[in-house]
């Protein structure tokens, strides 16, 4: 099937200006999972939907987008993207499933040779990807320099919670000498500053729009930045074709240029979001907080890392609600979770818990009556599953609990966490659907969600397309949200589950339309 464009007599070939006639879609309702059997039309205009209806007549100089029968949805959001770190991915070399030190040298040493066969010289190498928890033996700068010499080289964990730079690389961001690697709250002060290395600011600006085209091919509409430094101020320079709510940390909180919602570019699309603080550390790095110890031993009294402690996460959401600004709280472990849900009931802010990848029924139950938005990835349990297997025995009942957030009516906000998990929703709504990376059954079935509701969980709180909502329209070959049938458990049947992830990693994006205006099509 193809999409075609045309426009009405007088109409403008520059392109939409955010008012556009999308003929011949079905309309689909992720809460009903129906749409309607006759195709519909749907007017556009100023980026608001204005009418839908059957057999409208294109206005004077309005374009005109053929739909030819596509399933329409709303458009997609990405709830936790780090741009900066994404931007640079197309230039990194990749350790991901490196399972040692020792192969990631050897990824580092013929990075380099063919670096200098092609002439490439005066780069910093960049790397990302590997986990700490894969490794038997821990990496050291001294090992790294060897591999390297005077090359400025920074290899970031899968789980964007800390790097192993070479001496060269601590020189020139201004770090003192060591013999480990840099993590968690001395790591996030640093990742801002990479752009100083030699190349990399070329390519945060090459990747910058590489990303939202790709994104948009997806079926991306928005998505929320959580990159450190001021996000907010590049945006509007950036020529932005999709939506962005930029966050703010901590350490930029007074130079936050107004309250959520504020809009900071020309066309609309670039608004300020929430204040982001990160309470514990990631399941990767063995630094997620947690009522009960690792079996390693790891970190903080054996239970990860308390990165930010009661009173100043309580002061920094005080300061925040005062500005006018939402919260998102970084909380992977469950006792980083209880800490980030007290605060956020002293404080009575409005927030979301990012990853809430480890709760306890009191947690879902204090985030249900508190009304807090769970931002999860579903991507990351598709890594995690062994790792939190091995690491939290017995909790794995915990972990990643779709299901028991959406039965407790908590808000469910789908996200990629990318560069961590690639940024692409059809990957997120899968995952939760079936919950298993390989031959395996799901894991913990009982947690996977229907591919409807994946979907109203990746449209920002928009379930269908309605008259008064925001002109964001992405149009599809093929519906993949037919329901999953269940067993006699009560589960969802594993083969049909399969199957229907299966369909969504395959779904097909015709058209993305943002705010009026056609910014993708197949």
């Amino acid at each position: 099937m193809t999409v075609v464009m045309a426009a009405s007599a007088g109409a403008t070939q520059q392109g939409y200006s955010g008012s556009v006639l999308i003929r011949q879609v079905r309309p689909f309702d992720a809460a009903t999972g129906e749409s309607p059997d006759a195709p519909l039309d749907l007017r556009i205009h100023h980026g608001v939907i204005v009418e839908i209806a059957p057999g409208l007549s294109p206005a004077p100089d309005e374009s005109v987008l053929e739909g030819e029968g596509a399933l329409a949805i709303p458009g997609l959001w990405d709830r936790h993207v780090h741009t900066g770190q994404l931007a640079q991915a197309h230039a990194r070399l990749d350790t991901g499933g490196a399972g040692s030190v020792g192969v990631i040298l050897e990824l580092v040493r013929a990075e380099l040779a063919a670096r200098r066969e092609s002439g490439i010289t005066g780069q910093a190498l960049i790397g990302f990807g590997h986990r700490l928890v894969d490794f038997a033996v821990q990496p050291t700068v001294p090992a790294l320099d060897e591999a390297t010499g005077s090359v400025p080289t920074v290899l970031i964990g899968g789980d964007a919670h800390h790097a192993w730079l070479n001496s060269a690389a601590l020189r020139q961001l201004e770090l003192p000498p060591r013999d480990g690697i840099v993590a968690e709250e001395e790591w996030f002060a640093v990742a801002p500053r990479l752009p100083v290395l030699p190349g990399v600011a070329d390519a945060v600006a090459t990747g910058a729009a590489m990303l939202q085209r790709q994104a948009l091919q997806r079926g991306v509409v928005g998505l929320v930045d959580m990159e450190w430094g001021r996000p907010w101020e590049t945006w509007p320079q950036r020529a932005p074709r999709m939506r962005i709510r930029t966050a703010v940390y901590p350490a930029e909180l007074a130079a936050a240029p107004g309250p959520t919602g504020t809009v900071l570019d020309a066309r609309g699309l670039v608004t300020m979001g929430p204040l982001k603080v990160i309470v514990d550390g990631a399941l990767g790095s063995h630094s997620a907080f947690t009522r009960d110890v690792y079996t390693d031993g790891h970190g903080y009294a054996g239970r990860g890392v308390l990165s930010v402690g009661p009173d100043a996460l309580r002061d920094a959401l005080a300061q925040a609600k005062a500005q006018g600004l939402t919260a998102a709280v970084h909380a992977i472990g469950d006792a980083a979770a209880q800490i980030a849900l007290e605060a956020i009931r002293t404080v009575g802010i409005t927030a979301s818990i990012e990853h809430a990848q480890m709760l306890t029924d009191d947690d879902i139950e204090a985030m249900a009556s508190l009304g807090v938005t769970a931002s999860v990835q579903p991507a990351h349990l598709l890594d995690d599953r062994d790792a939190t297997e091995a690491i939290w025995p017995g909790h794995g009942t915990q972990a990643f609990r779709l299901r028991d957030l959406l039965s407790a009516g908590v808000p469910l906000a789908l996200g990629s966490d990318a560069p961590v998990a690639p940024l692409d929703p059809w990957l997120a709504m899968a995952a939760s659907v079936h919950r298993s990376a390989d031959e395996r059954p799901g894991w913990h079935p009982g947690q996977q969600l229907q591919p409807r509701e994946a979907l109203a969980a990746s449209a920002d709180g928009i379930t269908a397309l309605r008259l008064g909502g925001p002109g964001d329209v992405v149009l599809l070959e093929e519906s993949p949200f037919a329901d999953v049938p269940l067993g006699a458990d009560g589960m969802q049947v594993d083969a049909s589950a399969r199957e229907a992830a299966v369909r969504l990693r395959e779904t097909v994006v015709l058209a993305t339309v943002v705010a009026g205006r056609l910014e993708s099509r197949l």
